[in-house]
This record gives C-alpha cells, structure tokens and sequence, in this order.
C-alpha cells in the first residue's frame, strides 16, 4: 500500500490510531456484480499521524520539496508519484523553475499542509483534504493554513474553511516558490476513496452546525451532470417521467454556491445520481438516508461512492449502465441507462427505506 509520508515515523504523533472499517453489501446487491465490491468489504486503515518537516520548499502547484528531491507527500498515489519521477526531463524543468526562476518566500513559524496534488478537484478537497484537515484541527490555533494560490479562487474551498474558522491562511502565487520553517503534515486519513468514518461522520456535524437544511428533511433530490462536459446520463430525458412520478427534484449543483449545496443535501433523504463530484455531497445527508448511483458497466476500481455511503450511514444502491461510446475512456464516458429497471430500483429503493442495518467499523448499528 502506499504510505504518503517517508519512513521512519517513530516519535511522529499520532493523530487517529489505525482502525478496520466493515461494509454492508449494496442493498440492492446482484450476486453477479458481488466481485465488483467484495474487495471493499472489510480494509484496514493506517494511522494518521503528524509530520514536522523543516525547510521544505512549496511550490505554487503544491508541490514539495527539500534538496534535490520531490517529497512524497506531494502525490495522492505511487502511480502518480513514480509518473512524475520518471520523466527526468520534467523533473529537472521542476527544479529549474523553483530554484532559479521564481521569487522566494519564506514563511517562519508553524505551517499547516493538508493537500495533495488531487485536492483541487471537488471531491478530493472535500473527502481528502477536509478529513486530514478535521483530524489536525487543533493546531488551527497556532499554525498558519498554506495553499497554493489557485485554491483561493475556489468557492468551495474558501466556504469550508469558514465553517472551519480558519483564522490564518496565506497562499503560495504563481510566481513564487514558498519555503517553510517548520511544515506540520497530518498523512492520509485513509487511502483516496476510502473513509475514517468517524472523521467523515465528523464533517457532517461539523457542517450540520454551520448551515440549516434547505426545505424539510426527507427530501428526494436527483442529482444531473446533464451541463457538465463528461459522465452524463445520455438518455437523461428518459428517466425524468419516473423521477417526477417519484417526487424527486432535478437540481443541478454546479448553478448553486457551496453552502447551498450542502443545505440541499442536508434535507435529502434520497439522493440519485451517476458517477460524479456531485455525489460528495452525500457527506452532509443526514444518518439513515439511500443513495442510487449509475456506474459504468464492470468498474471495480471507483467505488469511492459505496464507501462513502457506508461510511455515513447510507444505504448504497447501484445500477450498472453501458457506455455511450465503449471505445472511451471510463473517467468520461456517458451512459445509457436502462429506464425500466431505472424504475425498478427507484421503486425497491423507496420501499426499502425503513429496513436494514448499516455497517460501521465496530459492525451492525
């Protein structure tokens, strides 16, 4: 598995001890698509601990570094990590640019780092970032908060960090290279795509605390990616004479600000969508709720959506759809979705929203 800190780790504090995380089934589980989940069953957690690193040069796209060399915690994964290494020529362009070409800054005192080079994406600054920042929110107190410039024009980015009442955050520009007296690293909650479920149930509270839900609880909300350039539903417009049969509401999250996403998300009870960023938002549904997600026909390896539901309490159903175009690639490929068994699931789903345990890590609640 691949550890984003460098070992040794002796005498680094732990922040969250390790733990094991059991997940329930999709409710609506075929025996057939049972191997497409069955590896998420049940994963052990690594600690979290706090690293001290001194002296770390941080450049503008948030990568770090000491020396001649790219620290790991800049990269979210190994494959991304042993990418970037191996084209020599970058690397060396890397070094040209923030040794010799941009300004230096340097920042004295305590510096907080909790992104990677995937946290400006919606779902990792929210799942990824977020959690790391939430375990080490401590240190909000002393520590000044250090991003990379382009995260302050991000809406997202700087309501959550309201609701975090971060008092200290200074931003590397794109012109300068920041080097860092002391760099406090909280490392991974879990690996991206996987949850530390008291840290993800935390998040909820936290936010369930700063915003009100909009509308009632037991809302039923279908989330469209019908605007967004990739990973739409191509037959959209067949499904919406269920979906309104249903009482869901169609909501499209990009043409609503962060806050009110999250409101809307807090008074769902029900929540339906194909794969996407938009299905983050299931971190601020209340405990008890279903989540329905359309997945590309035989993926295995994103299941960043059953995790999450699991981790919040949600009962987590799916449906497999084919691509539009099956020569491309599954991070942006359109589906089409059978509406008949579209119905089906909506139907079993509503009429299981009362029955089932959830799983957490210490088993059925």
């Amino acid at each position: 598995m691949f550890s984003p800190y460098p070992t040794p780790l002796d005498g680094a504090r732990v922040l969250l001890p390790a733990s094991r995380v059991r997940r329930a089934p999709p409710a609506n589980l075929d025996p057939a698509d049972r191997e497409l989940f069955a590896h998420e069953f049940e994963r052990a957690l690594p600690a979290t601990r706090l690293l001290e690193l001194r002296g770390v040069g941080v450049s503008p796209e948030g990568m770090l570094f000491k020396g001649r060399r790219v620290l790991p915690q800049s990269f979210s994964s190994p494959v991304i990590m042993r990418g970037f290494l191996a084209r020599r020529r970058s690397v060396l362009k890397f070094f040209v640019k923030n040794y010799l070409l941009r300004r230096r800054r340097r920042f004295a005192g305590e510096c907080l780092w909790v992104v990677d080079d995937w946290s400006y994406g919606y779902f990792h600054w929210l799942a990824d970032a977020l959690a790391r920042l939430y375990a080490a929110r401590d240190l909000l107190e002393r520590a000044t908060l250090l991003l990379p410039r382009q995260f302050e024009r991000m809406g997202f980015v700087r309501a959550s960090l309201e609701v975090f009442g971060v008092r200290r955050v200074e931003y590397v520009g794109e012109d300068e290279v920041g080097f860092c007296e002391r760099l406090l690293v909280p490392t991974h909650t879990a690996p991206s795509g996987n949850y530390n479920e008291g840290v993800a149930r935390g998040l909820r509270e936290l936010f369930a605390g700063a915003y009100r839900a909009a509308g009632p609880a037991g809302g039923r909300v279908y989330l469209s990616r019908g605007r967004a350039p990739k990973r739409r539903v191509a037959n959209e417009p067949e499904l919406l004479d269920a979906l309104r049969e249903f009482g869901f509401r169609v909501v499209h999250f990009e043409e609503h600000p962060f806050a009110e996403q999250v409101r809307i998300a807090q008074g769902a009870r029900f929540l339906v969508s194909n794969h996407g960023a938009g299905l983050t938002n299931m971190l601020f549904m209340p405990e008890g709720g279903s989540v329905f997600e359309l997945r590309r026909d035989g993926e295995r390896e994103r299941n960043w959506f059953f995790n999450l539901a699991s981790a919040m309490r949600l009962k987590y159903f799916y449906q497999n759809c084919p691509p539009l175009d099956p020569a491309e690639d599954a991070h942006t490929a359109d589906l089409v979705v059978d509406p008949r068994r579209f119905r089906e699931n909506l139907e079993l789903m509503l009429g299981q929203a009362e029955a089932g345990p959830v799983y957490s890590e210490s088993g059925p609640h």
